[in-house]
């Protein structure tokens, strides 16, 4: 599409029509919330010949979006990942007091994944649900990560951040290396995720450190789930 030229005078007016444009414009929207967008109007009158106010656009406020992927074989540590995870959702709502939060989780147990939650603002809910977890059984690592990729819509990965809360042992899944399926699965679905934290919950006196080895297989952080430990910084 070809811009309209034009001589000096041809210039002059079109800017002094735009300027008084864009002035009535404002003063009617001060009290407004949109925001006139100055450059798109004279964008949009030098290809249209014509004057149209354009606003910037407002950016949703549910854009934020946190998982919680739950490995619940580890009953001896429950009472303190409900902790972690109550933890974790004051701090976001704290730090991001302007922005809408919906969150989610999925429970691993008895070799499948369990949805305990779709994206939600209800998050005492999700938190009761937690509480009431049962515990018990093999962890299936890929089942867990295939619910989250169903919950993920367009566009939402890259406004999302991903907790799991496991131990590491995956003997679980469809192959004879379920551990290796897992990672697969992750590398090729869930790798566009804002940031994914695993939060080791291991316990005992003998440790074989298989959640760090899940964390650094896929590129996510670490954490382990020690008492007075530091939360994970939440990036969005």
């Amino acid at each position: 599409m070809q811009l309209k030229t034009g001589g000096a005078e041809a210039r002059k007016g079109m800017a002094m029509k735009v300027a008084l444009h864009l002035q009535g414009a404002r003063q009617k929207s001060a009290s407004l919330s949109p925001r006139v967008d100055v450059l798109e109007t004279v964008k949009y009158y030098l290809t249209h010949d014509e004057t149209t106010i354009r606003y910037k656009r407002q950016q949703s406020k549910a854009d934020m979006y946190v998982f919680f992927l739950v490995d619940s074989s580890g009953s001896m540590v429950k009472d303190r990942q409900i902790a972690y995870i109550k933890g974790l959702v004051a701090q976001t709502i704290d730090r991001y007091k302007s922005k809408r939060i919906k969150y989610a989780a999925v429970a691993l147990s008895n070799g499948t994944a369990e949805l305990l939650s779709a994206p939600t603002l209800h998050v005492q809910e999700l938190v009761n649900t937690l509480a009431h977890l049962s515990s018990g059984g093999k962890t299936n690592m890929k089942a867990g990560f295939a619910m989250i990729s169903q919950l993920f819509k367009r566009n939402m990965k890259e406004h999302a951040s991903l907790y799991i809360f496991t131990d590491g042992k995956i003997n679980a899944g469809n192959t004879d290396d379920p551990f290796g399926e897992a990672v697969l699965f992750y590398r090729q679905y869930l790798n566009g995720i804002k940031r994914t934290t695993v939060i080791d919950n291991e316990s005992g006196f003998v440790k074989l450190e298989l959640a760090e080895k899940l964390a650094v297989s896929i590129g996510a952080g670490y954490q382990h789930i020690r008492q007075n430990a530091p939360l994970p910084a939440i990036t969005i």
